[in-house]
């Protein structure tokens, strides 16, 4: 389902039971697709055309802003494409078919600054009398002129969606001496085979297909539907040895690049400080413009001309990282990823289709084998880490006639942390006055930097006066601090100073402050559902350590403190103590979760550790008592 069309919508989604069917009333549904038919003939020569037709008959808003514009991505150097019908049936009846002015090629929005990248265009139709209540119905045909893997095909389907269908088929016509692999996903259903010919026609058929509907943090939609994959790779093997034809020339360097990696690994003697400073460069100095992989081919371009343009694609991004750590006497190889954001990799089934992104791999010098990876395409990523995205995936590391499927690491808590430090001072006149220090590493870095580079310095301004705010409303910012954002090698620092008007609550002889904590009310929303039907993937494990340091008023005593507190299960720990000092009370939160991805059945137990660390935060009180004034004893001699 959808090989070909675009879908704007970024949510997250998951099935419903089965005994949901299309025809019944569907109250969480845009649109009832009606018919979902996808044909691919095969030739000899590994060309192919696929057919879609798309029946849908569109039931609210949601559903004209997701179905009435049909937007279908295509290359001008591998395929063509043909409008074969269209129109527009309205709920009295009417049918509408688009004018010329409705069809369009348009470009995508990274082409105007990657003129490298124009084979890539866009087919849009825009839908006449595309309303609630109103059917559309188009049929596409995309020829593959070029396969993008020579001798191979390679092709996959989604029988399921975010809407509910009727009918859903995949066909697929492929002559009889050619040898392929086809997998099944979450259905049993066997396809019906055909010889006509010299030709065999598998076809999947699925009716009444509920329809996947909306999970916070759920696994990609393609990882959740019925999905038929179908390849001629013989073996991962095969599969390096064809990527190495195509970018095995590529790594080569130029006067120009030569300069650049002398000048910026001399003086360094050991290999890992020359490797930094390559990756530092090419993650800060070529920009990185997103394309998915493999719509405009699998070849990267030459080293050189990606260092001349100064922008590339991840396999471009990844081939002048080799390039160039080559020329400093550094071993790295091209690595193929199936990201976060789509489906798993299957590593029963070889094929190019698996992936949409590419980093390299570093042989580890210990004597134990594996690689260390690299990702420069985020220039926000410090050097031996890697984007949420790339953690924790099966992905293929490409020799020269050598494939090896690996995993990429999940970093431990402590790699993506936020360290929280506040010296309180309580002052007579009720207000708190606040020293903050907030450190960064990991995936919070990373998303702090990428903020903080895109705020204006007034905005940066906002941010902080909000930071003081969340603790306390009203909060006057006195002074503040931003480390340098844009350097790699040192972690995101932000230091204020702010004042807390009237945040202590006098109540007699008493004092009572809320112990000014990190916030954690974001872990609440996490985990807000009763149950879940699919995993929970946060994407990462974390770690959030606060402590406060605070005075003793001048003439009080502690008259009560929370005790201190643990817990632990199986996703993690949170821990609270403090600890008196002469005039000082400090406070030490600390939350590990190792809960990179959780499963429904262990729902319930990743949902009470983050409700236990959010409801101890919001309990961590302070109450000062007034000290009595011990009375001098006057003794009165009786004469």
């Amino acid at each position: 389902m959808k090989r070909l069309i675009v879908s704007i919508m970024a949510v997250v989604v998951v099935t419903v039971p089965l005994s949901a069917r299309a025809k019944e009333p569907q109250p969480e549904a845009g649109a009832i697709i009606m018919k979902d038919i996808g044909k691919t003939t095969v030739f000899k020569n590994f060309t192919y055309t696929t057919t879609e037709h798309e029946q849908i008959k569109i039931l609210n808003k949601r559903g004209v802003n997701e179905y009435c514009e049909v937007v279908i991505p295509y290359s001008t150097e591998y395929q063509n494409i043909e409008i074969l019908d269209a129109s527009t049936t309205t709920p009295n009846g009417e049918i509408i078919k688009p004018g010329p002015k409705a069809i369009n090629d348009v470009t995508p929005p990274f082409i105007v600054s990657a003129p490298i990248y124009s084979d890539v265009k866009y087919r849009t139709i825009t839908m006449p009398g595309c309303t609630p209540g109103a059917t559309i119905d188009y049929k596409v045909r995309i020829t593959t002129i070029k396969p993008y893997m020579d001798n191979n095909f390679f092709d996959s389907d989604n029988l399921q969606t975010s809407d509910p269908i009727e009918v859903s088929e995949y066909e697929v016509s492929i002559p009889k001496d050619m040898k392929f692999e086809y997998r099944q996903y979450r259905f049993n259903a066997t396809p019906a085979i055909v010889a006509k010919g010299d030709r065999l026609v598998y076809t999947w058929e699925l009716k009444n297909i509920p329809q996947i509907i909306p999970e916070q943090n759920m696994p990609p939609i393609s990882d959740l539907s019925n999905r038929v994959a179908i390849s001629t790779v013989s073996s991962w093997d095969a599969l390096a040895k064809w990527y190495w034809g195509l970018a095995g020339d590529q790594y080569g360097t130029d006067k120009d690049m030569d300069q650049k990696i002398d000048e910026l690994t001399k003086g360094l003697s050991k290999t890992d400080e020359k490797i930094r400073a390559i990756y530092n460069y090419i993650s800060m100095n070529i920009r990185y413009v997103g394309i998915e992989f493999g719509i405009e081919g699998y070849k990267p371009h030459k080293a050189e001309d990606v260092f001349r343009n100064k922008y590339g694609d991840c396999k471009d991004h990844a081939t002048l990282l080799i390039a160039m750590l080559r020329h400093a006497g550094v071993t790295a190889y091209p690595v193929l990823v199936d990201t976060a954001g789509i489906r798993k990799m299957d590593p029963t089934l070889p094929s190019p289709g698996q992936f949409d992104h590419e980093i390299i791999a570093i042989p580890q010098d210990n004597g134990n084998g594996g690689y260390w990876f690299l990702d420069s395409t985020s220039d926000v990523t410090n050097y031996k880490d890697l984007p949420p995205m790339d953690q924790g995936r099966d992905v293929v590391v490409i020799e020269k006639d050598k494939a090896h499927i690996v995993k990429t690491p999940v970093f431990p808590p402590g790699k993506n942390s936020i360290s929280d430090l506040r010296k309180v001072k309580i002052n007579g006149d009720n207000s708190l006055n606040i020293d903050m220090q907030l450190v960064y590493s990991g995936v919070y870095e990373m998303f702090e930097k990428s903020m903080l580079r895109g705020m204006k310095p007034l905005q940066r301004k906002s941010f902080i006066e909000s930071t003081a705010n969340e603790v306390c409303p009203g909060a006057v910012v006195n002074d503040y601090t931003i480390s340098d954002i844009y350097n790699l090698n040192i972690p995101v620092t932000i230091s204020l100073n702010f004042t807390c008007q009237d945040y202590v609550i006098k109540a007699g002889n008493l004092l009572i402050v809320k112990v000014p904590t990190i916030s954690m009310q974001n872990l609440s929303q996490l985990v807000a559902r009763d149950t879940r039907t699919y995993p929970l993937v946060i994407g990462y494990n974390f770690e959030k350590a606060n402590k406060v340091t605070f005075n003793i008023p001048e003439g009080y005593s502690i008259r009560y403190m929370p005790d201190n507190t643990k817990f632990s299960n199986k996703f993690g720990n949170f821990a609270v103590s403090y600890k008196r000092l002469e005039k000082h009370l400090s406070y030490n939160g600390v939350l590990l979760s190792d809960a990179y991805s959780v499963g429904p059945d262990d729902y319930a137990v990743i949902k009470q550790l983050f409700n236990n660390a959010v409801i101890t935060e919001k309990n961590q009180v302070v109450v000062f008592e007034k000290l009595k004034l011990k009375r001098r004893a006057i003794r009165h001699r009786r004469r």
